[in-house]
Protein backbone atom coordinates (compact mmCIF):
# COMPACT_ATOMS: atom_id res chain seq x y z
CA UNK A 1 0.00 0.00 0.00
CA UNK A 2 1.40 3.29 -0.86
CA UNK A 3 1.81 5.63 2.11
CA UNK A 4 2.20 9.39 1.74
CA UNK A 5 5.03 10.30 3.97
CA UNK A 6 4.58 13.88 2.83
CA UNK A 7 2.67 16.73 0.04
CA UNK A 8 0.47 19.47 0.53
CA UNK A 9 -2.39 17.10 0.11
CA UNK A 10 -1.56 13.81 2.28
CA UNK A 11 -4.97 12.55 1.95
CA UNK A 12 -5.17 12.46 -1.50
CA UNK A 13 -4.63 9.51 -3.92
CA UNK A 14 -0.53 9.42 -5.79
CA UNK A 15 -2.62 9.25 -9.29
CA UNK A 16 -4.10 12.73 -8.15
CA UNK A 17 -1.22 14.14 -6.62
CA UNK A 18 0.91 13.21 -10.22
CA UNK A 19 -2.21 14.93 -11.89
CA UNK A 20 -1.72 18.12 -9.29
CA UNK A 21 2.15 18.11 -9.87
CA UNK A 22 1.99 17.88 -13.63
CA UNK A 23 -0.37 21.34 -14.06
CA UNK A 24 2.42 23.10 -11.76
CA UNK A 25 4.78 25.03 -14.01
CA UNK A 26 8.54 23.96 -12.96
CA UNK A 27 10.53 26.87 -10.92
CA UNK A 28 13.73 28.66 -13.01
CA UNK A 29 16.35 27.17 -11.70
CA UNK A 30 17.84 28.83 -8.83
CA UNK A 31 15.02 31.07 -8.05
CA UNK A 32 14.59 32.96 -4.92
CA UNK A 33 11.88 30.56 -3.65
CA UNK A 34 13.97 27.78 -4.26
CA UNK A 35 16.97 29.55 -2.63
CA UNK A 36 14.80 30.43 0.57
CA UNK A 37 13.27 26.82 1.06
CA UNK A 38 17.07 24.84 0.90
CA UNK A 39 18.48 27.77 2.91
CA UNK A 40 15.51 27.81 5.77
CA UNK A 41 15.37 23.76 5.45
CA UNK A 42 18.97 23.62 6.42
CA UNK A 43 18.76 26.23 9.49
CA UNK A 44 16.17 23.84 10.92
CA UNK A 45 18.53 20.59 10.27
CA UNK A 46 21.14 22.35 12.61
CA UNK A 47 18.35 22.86 14.85
CA UNK A 48 17.16 19.51 15.27
CA UNK A 49 17.69 17.88 18.78
CA UNK A 50 19.28 14.70 17.50
CA UNK A 51 22.07 16.30 15.31
CA UNK A 52 24.85 15.47 17.99
CA UNK A 53 23.88 11.45 17.10
CA UNK A 54 23.69 11.90 13.13
CA UNK A 55 26.01 14.42 12.00
CA UNK A 56 25.79 12.91 9.01
CA UNK A 57 22.80 15.45 9.33
CA UNK A 58 24.87 18.20 10.05
CA UNK A 59 26.54 17.56 6.82
CA UNK A 60 23.81 17.59 4.77
CA UNK A 61 22.76 20.99 6.00
CA UNK A 62 26.70 22.11 5.50
CA UNK A 63 26.08 21.04 2.13
CA UNK A 64 23.44 23.42 0.89
CA UNK A 65 24.23 26.79 3.25
CA UNK A 66 23.89 29.73 1.07
CA UNK A 67 27.48 30.07 0.38
CA UNK A 68 27.41 26.23 -1.17
CA UNK A 69 24.00 26.69 -3.32
CA UNK A 70 25.89 29.86 -5.37
CA UNK A 71 28.85 27.52 -5.89
CA UNK A 72 26.29 25.12 -7.54
CA UNK A 73 24.22 27.98 -9.38
CA UNK A 74 28.02 28.80 -11.07
CA UNK A 75 28.15 25.27 -12.44
CA UNK A 76 25.17 25.90 -14.43
CA UNK A 77 25.89 29.23 -15.79
CA UNK A 78 25.08 29.50 -19.52
CA UNK A 79 26.67 31.63 -22.34
CA UNK A 80 24.23 34.30 -24.09
CA UNK A 81 23.36 31.62 -26.94
CA UNK A 82 21.54 29.62 -24.14
CA UNK A 83 19.00 29.87 -21.82
CA UNK A 84 18.10 27.30 -18.82
CA UNK A 85 15.26 25.37 -17.52
CA UNK A 86 14.20 22.68 -15.14
CA UNK A 87 13.65 19.34 -16.48
CA UNK A 88 10.16 18.98 -15.55
CA UNK A 89 9.06 15.90 -13.08
CA UNK A 90 11.95 14.10 -11.47
CA UNK A 91 11.47 10.65 -9.88
CA UNK A 92 13.91 9.67 -6.91
CA UNK A 93 14.05 5.93 -5.72
CA UNK A 94 16.35 6.45 -2.59
CA UNK A 95 18.42 4.12 -1.32
CA UNK A 96 18.02 1.62 2.02
CA UNK A 97 21.79 1.76 3.64
CA UNK A 98 22.19 5.29 3.75
CA UNK A 99 18.89 7.21 4.98
CA UNK A 100 19.63 10.87 4.28
CA UNK A 101 21.21 10.13 1.07
CA UNK A 102 17.95 10.96 -1.07
CA UNK A 103 17.87 14.64 0.38
CA UNK A 104 20.85 15.28 -1.73
CA UNK A 105 19.71 14.90 -4.86
CA UNK A 106 16.14 15.94 -3.79
CA UNK A 107 17.34 19.51 -2.63
CA UNK A 108 19.38 19.90 -5.60
CA UNK A 109 16.45 18.93 -7.77
CA UNK A 110 14.76 21.09 -5.88
CA UNK A 111 17.05 24.09 -6.09
CA UNK A 112 17.44 23.33 -9.96
CA UNK A 113 13.18 24.30 -10.25
CA UNK A 114 11.52 20.78 -10.54
CA UNK A 115 8.68 18.95 -9.59
CA UNK A 116 9.65 16.02 -7.27
CA UNK A 117 8.32 12.72 -6.42
CA UNK A 118 11.02 10.45 -4.25
CA UNK A 119 9.68 6.80 -3.23
CA UNK A 120 11.60 6.61 0.28
CA UNK A 121 12.61 3.01 1.98
CA UNK A 122 10.05 1.70 4.27
CA UNK A 123 12.66 0.64 6.83
CA UNK A 124 12.33 3.03 9.92
CA UNK A 125 14.19 5.84 10.40
CA UNK A 126 14.44 8.74 12.65
CA UNK A 127 16.31 10.49 10.33
CA UNK A 128 14.16 10.31 7.60
CA UNK A 129 11.41 10.98 10.01
CA UNK A 130 13.01 14.48 11.35
CA UNK A 131 13.62 15.67 7.60
CA UNK A 132 9.49 14.77 7.23
CA UNK A 133 8.78 16.76 9.90
CA UNK A 134 10.58 19.95 9.37
CA UNK A 135 8.46 19.58 5.87
CA UNK A 136 4.98 19.02 8.08
CA UNK A 137 6.27 22.13 9.55
CA UNK A 138 6.80 24.59 7.26
CA UNK A 139 3.45 23.43 5.48
CA UNK A 140 1.62 23.74 8.93
CA UNK A 141 3.67 27.21 9.63
CA UNK A 142 2.15 28.36 5.73
CA UNK A 143 5.57 29.06 4.46
CA UNK A 144 7.36 28.49 1.09
CA UNK A 145 4.09 27.05 -0.39
CA UNK A 146 5.40 27.68 -3.50
CA UNK A 147 8.31 24.83 -3.39
CA UNK A 148 6.40 22.52 -0.93
CA UNK A 149 3.28 22.15 -3.37
CA UNK A 150 5.78 20.55 -6.14
CA UNK A 151 7.34 17.62 -3.72
CA UNK A 152 5.54 14.40 -2.96
CA UNK A 153 7.60 11.71 -0.75
CA UNK A 154 6.02 8.59 -0.16
CA UNK A 155 6.75 5.01 0.36
CA UNK A 156 5.32 1.86 -0.82
CA UNK A 157 6.10 -2.22 -0.99
CA UNK A 158 7.99 -2.88 -4.12
CA UNK A 159 5.17 -2.28 -6.72
CA UNK A 160 6.08 -2.59 -10.12
CA UNK A 161 2.13 -0.82 -10.95
CA UNK A 162 3.12 2.56 -8.77
CA UNK A 163 7.01 2.55 -9.82
CA UNK A 164 5.08 2.53 -13.53
CA UNK A 165 2.79 5.18 -12.81
CA UNK A 166 5.21 7.78 -11.38
CA UNK A 167 7.92 6.75 -13.89
CA UNK A 168 5.58 7.69 -17.15
CA UNK A 169 4.73 11.03 -15.73
CA UNK A 170 8.62 11.78 -15.47
CA UNK A 171 10.93 13.32 -17.16
CA UNK A 172 14.02 11.95 -15.38
CA UNK A 173 14.64 8.73 -13.17
CA UNK A 174 17.16 8.50 -10.51
CA UNK A 175 17.57 5.46 -8.98
CA UNK A 176 19.95 4.11 -5.82
CA UNK A 177 20.44 0.75 -4.88
CA UNK A 178 21.71 -2.60 -5.79
CA UNK A 179 22.61 -4.06 -8.84
CA UNK A 180 19.56 -6.33 -8.48
CA UNK A 181 17.05 -3.12 -7.92
CA UNK A 182 18.35 -1.17 -10.52
CA UNK A 183 17.97 -3.89 -13.15
CA UNK A 184 14.25 -4.57 -11.66
CA UNK A 185 13.29 -0.56 -12.26
CA UNK A 186 15.18 -0.18 -15.60
CA UNK A 187 12.84 -3.05 -16.78
CA UNK A 188 9.77 -0.84 -15.78
CA UNK A 189 8.31 1.65 -19.11
CA UNK A 190 9.71 5.49 -18.68
CA UNK A 191 8.36 7.91 -20.74
CA UNK A 192 10.21 7.90 -24.07
CA UNK A 193 11.76 11.66 -23.81
CA UNK A 194 12.97 11.23 -20.07
CA UNK A 195 16.16 10.81 -18.72
CA UNK A 196 17.60 7.95 -16.67
CA UNK A 197 20.50 7.88 -13.98
CA UNK A 198 20.73 4.95 -11.76
CA UNK A 199 23.62 4.34 -9.48
CA UNK A 200 23.77 0.59 -8.85
CA UNK A 201 26.24 -1.16 -6.09
CA UNK A 202 29.75 0.15 -6.31
CA UNK A 203 32.68 -0.22 -3.18
CA UNK A 204 35.54 2.12 -2.16
CA UNK A 205 39.02 1.34 -1.20
CA UNK A 206 41.54 3.22 0.33
CA UNK A 207 45.58 3.04 -0.37
CA UNK A 208 48.43 4.49 2.07
CA UNK A 209 51.74 5.57 2.04
CA UNK A 210 53.17 3.30 4.71
CA UNK A 211 56.21 5.80 5.29
CA UNK A 212 53.68 8.28 6.12
CA UNK A 213 52.15 6.44 8.54
CA UNK A 214 55.66 5.16 10.29
CA UNK A 215 56.94 9.15 10.55
CA UNK A 216 53.55 10.57 11.76
CA UNK A 217 54.14 12.06 14.93
CA UNK A 218 51.15 11.37 17.41
CA UNK A 219 48.61 14.05 17.20
CA UNK A 220 49.35 13.52 13.46
CA UNK A 221 47.96 9.44 13.80
CA UNK A 222 45.06 10.63 16.14
CA UNK A 223 44.22 13.09 13.46
CA UNK A 224 44.41 10.41 10.59
CA UNK A 225 42.63 7.46 12.73
CA UNK A 226 39.75 10.07 13.00
CA UNK A 227 39.38 10.46 9.16
CA UNK A 228 39.43 6.89 9.01
CA UNK A 229 36.74 6.35 11.08
CA UNK A 230 35.01 8.97 9.82
CA UNK A 231 35.05 7.29 6.27
CA UNK A 232 34.55 3.41 7.60
CA UNK A 233 32.53 3.11 10.68
CA UNK A 234 29.53 5.18 9.93
CA UNK A 235 26.86 3.87 8.49
CA UNK A 236 28.25 0.82 9.03
CA UNK A 237 30.32 0.61 6.18
CA UNK A 238 26.96 0.71 3.98
CA UNK A 239 27.81 3.65 1.79
CA UNK A 240 28.90 3.04 -1.49
CA UNK A 241 32.15 4.90 -1.06
CA UNK A 242 33.26 3.67 2.37
CA UNK A 243 36.37 1.66 1.90
CA UNK A 244 36.18 -2.01 2.52
CA UNK A 245 40.22 -2.63 1.13
CA UNK A 246 43.12 -0.75 2.65
CA UNK A 247 45.94 -1.21 0.66
CA UNK A 248 49.45 -0.52 2.21
CA UNK A 249 52.32 0.94 -0.58
CA UNK A 250 55.70 0.77 0.75
CA UNK A 251 58.36 -1.36 1.48
CA UNK A 252 57.49 -4.30 3.57
CA UNK A 253 59.30 -3.32 6.66
CA UNK A 254 58.03 0.01 6.66
CA UNK A 255 54.37 -1.40 6.04
CA UNK A 256 54.71 -3.71 9.50
CA UNK A 257 55.93 -0.54 11.06
CA UNK A 258 52.87 1.72 9.89
CA UNK A 259 50.05 -1.55 10.82
CA UNK A 260 51.77 -1.45 13.74
CA UNK A 261 50.94 2.11 14.55
CA UNK A 262 47.50 2.66 12.97
CA UNK A 263 45.20 -0.27 13.74
CA UNK A 264 45.92 0.06 17.52
CA UNK A 265 45.24 3.89 17.55
CA UNK A 266 42.19 3.48 15.07
CA UNK A 267 40.72 0.58 17.76
CA UNK A 268 41.35 2.96 20.57
CA UNK A 269 38.86 5.22 19.01
CA UNK A 270 36.22 3.26 17.47
CA UNK A 271 34.13 3.38 20.41
CA UNK A 272 32.82 6.84 19.12
CA UNK A 273 30.60 4.52 16.87
CA UNK A 274 28.32 2.25 18.29
CA UNK A 275 29.08 -1.72 17.50
CA UNK A 276 25.69 -3.40 17.21
CA UNK A 277 25.76 -7.17 18.29
CA UNK A 278 24.48 -7.88 14.74
CA UNK A 279 27.37 -6.20 13.05
CA UNK A 280 29.75 -8.63 14.85
CA UNK A 281 28.01 -11.44 13.89
CA UNK A 282 27.83 -9.99 10.14
CA UNK A 283 31.43 -9.14 10.16
CA UNK A 284 32.35 -12.87 11.59
CA UNK A 285 30.01 -14.58 9.26
CA UNK A 286 31.75 -12.80 6.24
CA UNK A 287 35.06 -13.22 8.26
CA UNK A 288 34.84 -17.07 7.78
CA UNK A 289 33.25 -16.90 4.42
CA UNK A 290 36.08 -14.85 3.03
CA UNK A 291 38.86 -17.56 4.17
CA UNK A 292 36.74 -20.26 2.78
CA UNK A 293 36.07 -18.89 -0.48
CA UNK A 294 39.54 -16.84 -1.13
CA UNK A 295 42.91 -19.00 -0.52
CA UNK A 296 45.34 -16.18 0.83
CA UNK A 297 42.49 -14.04 3.09
CA UNK A 298 43.99 -14.79 6.77
CA UNK A 299 43.39 -13.46 9.94
CA UNK A 300 44.84 -10.19 10.67
CA UNK A 301 43.48 -9.41 14.27
CA UNK A 302 41.61 -11.00 16.98
CA UNK A 303 37.75 -11.90 16.25
CA UNK A 304 36.46 -9.59 18.48
CA UNK A 305 38.65 -6.48 17.62
CA UNK A 306 36.30 -3.53 15.90
CA UNK A 307 36.80 -2.85 13.34
CA UNK A 308 38.42 -6.73 12.19
CA UNK A 309 41.12 -6.78 9.88
CA UNK A 310 42.09 -9.52 7.53
CA UNK A 311 45.51 -9.71 5.46
CA UNK A 312 45.48 -10.89 1.96
CA UNK A 313 48.25 -11.11 -1.09
CA UNK A 314 45.21 -9.81 -2.92
CA UNK A 315 42.20 -7.94 -2.56
CA UNK A 316 39.76 -7.29 -6.43
CA UNK A 317 35.94 -6.38 -6.62
CA UNK A 318 34.97 -10.06 -6.11
CA UNK A 319 36.39 -10.18 -2.40
CA UNK A 320 34.81 -7.24 -1.87
CA UNK A 321 31.67 -7.94 -2.82
CA UNK A 322 31.78 -10.95 -0.13
CA UNK A 323 31.59 -8.32 2.28
CA UNK A 324 28.76 -6.83 3.83
CA UNK A 325 30.38 -4.20 5.52
CA UNK A 326 30.19 -3.51 9.52
CA UNK A 327 34.00 -2.82 10.28
CA UNK A 328 35.53 -5.27 8.24
CA UNK A 329 38.70 -4.40 6.54
CA UNK A 330 41.30 -5.96 4.17
CA UNK A 331 44.77 -5.51 4.17
CA UNK A 332 46.68 -5.68 1.21
CA UNK A 333 50.40 -4.68 0.98
CA UNK A 334 51.49 -3.64 -2.57
CA UNK A 335 55.17 -2.56 -3.74
CA UNK A 336 53.98 0.90 -5.58
CA UNK A 337 50.63 2.69 -6.40
CA UNK A 338 50.66 1.35 -9.77
CA UNK A 339 50.03 -1.84 -8.75
CA UNK A 340 46.73 -1.52 -7.56
CA UNK A 341 45.63 -0.92 -11.10
CA UNK A 342 44.89 -4.85 -11.93
CA UNK A 343 42.84 -5.42 -8.48
CA UNK A 344 40.64 -2.48 -9.57
CA UNK A 345 37.44 -3.16 -11.66
CA UNK A 346 34.05 -1.55 -12.54
CA UNK A 347 32.84 -1.56 -9.33
CA UNK A 348 35.13 0.38 -7.48
CA UNK A 349 34.09 3.97 -7.60
CA UNK A 350 35.87 5.55 -4.32
CA UNK A 351 39.81 5.74 -3.64
CA UNK A 352 40.15 6.91 -0.71
CA UNK A 353 44.11 8.02 0.24
CA UNK A 354 46.82 9.65 2.19
CA UNK A 355 50.30 10.19 1.48
CA UNK A 356 50.83 10.41 -2.64
CA UNK A 357 51.33 13.00 -4.91
CA UNK A 358 48.98 14.32 -7.41
CA UNK A 359 51.46 12.84 -10.04
CA UNK A 360 51.27 9.47 -8.38
CA UNK A 361 47.46 9.48 -8.13
CA UNK A 362 47.34 10.39 -12.02
CA UNK A 363 49.95 7.74 -12.52
CA UNK A 364 47.42 5.33 -11.20
CA UNK A 365 44.55 6.45 -13.15
CA UNK A 366 46.70 6.26 -16.65
CA UNK A 367 47.20 2.68 -15.81
CA UNK A 368 43.57 1.60 -15.46
CA UNK A 369 42.00 -0.35 -18.47
CA UNK A 370 38.83 0.00 -17.29
CA UNK A 371 35.59 1.65 -15.66
CA UNK A 372 36.96 2.20 -12.03
CA UNK A 373 37.10 5.10 -10.03
CA UNK A 374 35.23 8.04 -10.02
CA UNK A 375 36.68 9.93 -7.42
CA UNK A 376 39.74 10.25 -5.58
CA UNK A 377 39.67 12.05 -1.77
CA UNK A 378 41.80 12.60 0.96
CA UNK A 379 41.12 10.34 4.37
CA UNK A 380 37.57 11.50 5.59
CA UNK A 381 35.95 13.14 3.17
CA UNK A 382 34.91 9.25 1.80
CA UNK A 383 31.15 10.09 2.74
CA UNK A 384 31.02 13.49 1.35
CA UNK A 385 28.76 14.34 -1.69
CA UNK A 386 29.66 16.20 -4.87
CA UNK A 387 27.16 17.67 -7.52
CA UNK A 388 29.65 14.86 -10.15
CA UNK A 389 28.84 11.51 -9.20
CA UNK A 390 29.20 8.38 -9.95
CA UNK A 391 31.36 10.25 -13.34
CA UNK A 392 28.26 12.90 -14.35
CA UNK A 393 26.84 16.18 -13.40
CA UNK A 394 24.07 15.56 -11.46
CA UNK A 395 22.86 19.14 -12.58
CA UNK A 396 23.18 17.95 -16.35
CA UNK A 397 20.13 15.58 -15.40
CA UNK A 398 18.17 17.82 -13.09
CA UNK A 399 18.16 20.64 -15.22
CA UNK A 400 18.21 21.29 -19.37
CA UNK A 401 19.75 23.79 -21.78
CA UNK A 402 17.81 25.49 -24.66
CA UNK A 403 19.81 26.74 -27.24
CA UNK A 404 19.06 30.26 -28.94
CA UNK A 405 19.99 32.28 -31.79
CA UNK A 406 23.64 33.71 -31.92
CA UNK A 407 23.55 37.44 -30.79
Amino acid sequence: MTRILFSVHDDAPLDTLLAGLSELAPLPPFSAQARAFVTDFARRVFALPMLREHPELATLAHWFRPAAQEQLARRVETPGNEYLLARGLVFHLAPANVDVLFAYTWLMSVLAGNRNVARLSQKPSGQREALISILSAMRAEGVHGEVLQRSVLLTYPHDDAVTTLVSRNCQARIIWGGDSTVAKIRSLPLAPLALELAFPDRFGVAAIDAATVAAATDAELDQLAHRFINDVLWFGQQACSSPRTLYWVGSQNTIETALGRFWPKVRSLSHQVEDEPAALMARLTDAHLMAALSPGVHGDSALDSYPLTLGAGRADGELRALQSGHGLVVNVRLDSLAALAPQLDDRDQTLVQHGFTRAALTGLLAQLGNRALDRIVPFGRALDFHPVWDGTDLLDVLTRKITLPGM
